[in-house]
């Protein structure tokens, strides 16, 4: 993202040599300025390749927004990115008056993120609220029942698209499978045997899961063995996959466990090279990547996810207009050996 044209007021004020007020009269053309400054002002603007936020026309209003967003608390590295998007839209947007508050749900519970989302919706504080779901088929109707209330609400990185959400911010997951897929079978070359590591069936896999088998269906000699379907404890063992390793020539993990995975497939040890792929990037996988026994692994963007939700759901509360797409689709990016040192 271009710095110059997400700089605040202030610090584009400051950058000019201006006051805030000043600027702020210059941007939004009320007068009370003197034509020398307004225009060495906006000869500093083109210059800077600045483009006005369109939320600076309500820097005057005053107005206060206090919104909510709430993700879980695993993969930690995953949500970690997420959330320095976030604080980069909290620094961004606090001189308009928006206010967020970071709530993380404890691990995979369900249960939890759900009362989390009902207190949250039921204390009045709130005027909008982004949620990844951990179900979003579990969430539609508490989703309803916010919106109803009027709480604007959005989802972000997991969709509930079944609800009266405002907007989903995130990758296409079906195109992330069909990503993989098309990859995944090109690096095999001739050999014949694809597989596929799932975890619980929530929205999200079943989206990859389907573009997966949508491409590989496509490949006449190509064969889906399985897929092998795991629990969270069940990647913790190296006997969980020593016998699915033996039957495939390569392998894509949908869950957050590609290095889990490649972990027990460098320890398997075995005779033959088995092409792996996977989503998103840690220090281990990316030392896996080095060592070659992950072949690649799609990133998806989380920084600006964490960023565009934030933003997304500022711009329609001051404009008080429903984003122009119900999706902002975010990047999906192949990394490999050779690029992997940009994305850690």
């Amino acid at each position: 993202m271009d710095q110059s044209k997400r700089l605040t007021v202030k610090e584009l004020a400051r950058q000019i040599g201006v006051s805030v007020a000043t600027l702020d009269r210059v941007l939004n053309n009320r007068g009370n300025v003197k034509p020398d400054t307004y225009r060495m002002v906006m000869e500093k603007i083109k210059e800077m390749n600045y483009t006005p936020n369109k939320s600076a026309s309500f820097l005057s209003r005053k107005n206060e927004y206090v919104m909510a967003i709430v993700f879980p608390e695993l993969p930690e590295y995953f949500w970690n990115q997420v959330e320095r998007g976030v604080q980069t839209a909290i620094d961004e947007f606090r001189d308009y008056g928006l206010h967020v508050h970071i709530i993380r749900s404890e691990k995979y519970d369900l249960d939890r993120q759900k009362a989390i989302f009902m207190e949250l919706i039921e204390s009045g504080k709130y005027d909008a609220i982004a949620i990844s779901p951990n179900d979003p088929q579990e969430f539609a109707d508490i989703i309803d029942h916010g919106v109803d209330r009027g709480v604007a609400i959005c989802t972000f990185n997991s969709d509930s698209p079944l609800s009266k959400r405002l907007f989903y911010v995130g990758c296409d997951y079906r195109v992330a499978g069909r990503l993989a897929a098309d990859v995944l079978c090109k690096l095999i070359g001739s050999k014949t045997r694809v597989g596929l590591i799932m975890s619980y069936t929530n929205f999200q896999m079943q989206q990859k899961v389907t573009g997966f088998r949508e491409v590989v269906g496509e490949y006449d000699h190509i064969e889906l063995i399985g897929p092998l379907k795991l629990q969270q404890e069940d990647y913790d063992s190296l006997d969980t996959f020593i016998d699915y390793f033996r039957q495939v020539d390569g392998i894509y993990v949908s869950s957050a466990k590609l290095d889990r995975v490649a972990k027990h497939l460098a320890d398997a040890n075995l005779s033959k090279p088995i092409a792996l792929i996977g989503h998103d990037m840690t220090e281990e996988i990316y030392g896996h990547l080095r060592k070659g026994v992950v072949t690649a692994t799609i990133c998806q963007d989380p920084v600006n996810q964490g960023y565009l939700t934030v933003k997304s759901m500022f711009d329609y509360l001051v404009s008080g207009e429903k984003a122009n797409e119900k999706e902002n689709i975010t990047k999906l990016e192949l990394v490999t050996k050779e690029n992997a040192r940009y994305y850690v």
